[in-house]
């Protein structure tokens, strides 16, 4: 309670003090402006360097793995191959 009392009395001082005088005026919105261009920069290069370091890179392989080259077959039924289980039951 009693932070709050405080905290109203400093900002009823520092009220009057910028009343008082146009220049403290001016100072003050001059500092505000100064500080949303601030901000505003500073959020751009916050996103372009968050763009530049988590990008999607293309990027290509060049190396020769002979066993990346082999065309594979898809798997048909009548591929000759079989597979065993179970469950495979034999019409009658």
């Amino acid at each position: 309670m009693f932070k709050n009392i405080i905290i109203a009395v400093l900002v009823v001082v520092i009220l009057n003090l910028l009343v008082q005088n146009k220049q403290n005026v001016d100072i003050l919105v001059n500092d505000l402006a100064n500080t949303k261009e601030f901000v505003v920069d500073g959020a751009d290069y916050v996103t372009k360097a968050f763009e530049k370091e988590f990008s999607v890179q293309d990027f290509n392989v060049d190396i020769d793995i002979p066993s990346m080259q082999i065309q594979k077959e898809p798997f048909t039924e009548g591929s000759g191959i079989q597979e065993d289980t179970f469950f495979n039951e034999e019409e009658k």
